[in-house]
């Protein structure tokens, strides 16, 4: 093997090591950011008995965990700060468009528009991100030359998943959800003294009455001041009721029915 071949092995080994480490980084933010997303809810609201949507996490996590990954690995990829920094912006502008975009009903034309017309501004918004990421990288290959590294490479680590931690605060129940969540459970647990509930109006809801449930709501289908909460019961029954919460005014159920 001459010296220009031992030369560009040795810079292929240096890209590939600082990408891994930009991915390393990227992966834990994003892990941190949707485990605390899905239990955010059960630590803030110990009385209710929130429960954690494993099929939404699974989804945020492969679109956020892995897509940091993959964004913290193209930051890091090259050399000159500019060049990693656009990538990594630009490339996590395109994942949170296609994400938001794959989830609409609207038409694949409009979305293409969409994703055109807004891709440069989302991706300057995402420029703190890769900024980040890089930084994080270029502390933890410094740390590797100096006494000690391990301490400094803990503390690094650890700031990447305080991030990604704070980033899942955010996603808590907002004053109006909590507000229909609330209510729901109330009406649950006062239905079997109060026949003229909504909810017992649910074929089935009378014999489960004292029975442990866990609640889970989204925005709702029908309504666009409202949520679709559901209560799911140790034995597989569900009832779900349309929360209905209109600015400065008491929330009410719309309608309720089992899900089957």
């Amino acid at each position: 093997m001459d010296t220009n071949e031992r030369t560009g092995n040795d810079a292929r080994k240096v890209y590939v090591r600082r990408a891994l480490i930009g991915a390393v980084y990227g992966l834990l933010m994003g892990t941190a950011f949707v485990l605390v997303a899905a239990f955010i809810n059960s630590w803030l609201y110990p009385d209710l008995p929130m429960g954690v949507d494993w099929s939404q996490a699974s989804v945020r996590w492969a679109l956020i965990g892995l897509g940091l990954a993959l964004i913290g690995a193209l930051t890091c990829l090259f050399t000159e700060t500019f060049h990693g920094l656009l990538v990594g912006a630009v490339t996590a502008g395109l994942l949170a468009l296609t994400s938001a975009l794959f989830l609409s009903s609207t038409s694949a034309g409009v979305k293409f528009i969409v994703l055109v017309f807004t891709l440069a501004p989302f991706a300057v918004m995402s420029l703190p991100i890769t900024l980040i990421l890089r930084r994080l990288a270029e502390r933890h290959a410094h740390a590797l030359h100096l006494k000690w590294p391990l301490p400094r490479i803990i503390v690094l680590m650890f700031i990447a998943v305080a991030l990604g931690a704070a980033g899942g605060y955010f996603m808590k129940l907002s004053r109006d959800a909590l507000m229909a969540v609330q209510m729901f459970h109330e009406n649950i647990q006062a239905a079997p003294e109060n026949q003229k509930k909504e909810v017992n109006q649910v074929p089935g809801l009378q014999e489960h009455a004292g029975m442990s449930y866990l609640i889970f709501q989204k925005d709702s289908m029908v309504s666009t001041t409202g949520f679709d909460v559901r209560a799911e019961y140790e034995d597989g029954y569900t009832v779900e009721c349309v929360v209905v919460v209109y600015p400065g005014t008491t929330p009410y159920i719309r309608s309720c029915e089992e899900i089957k």
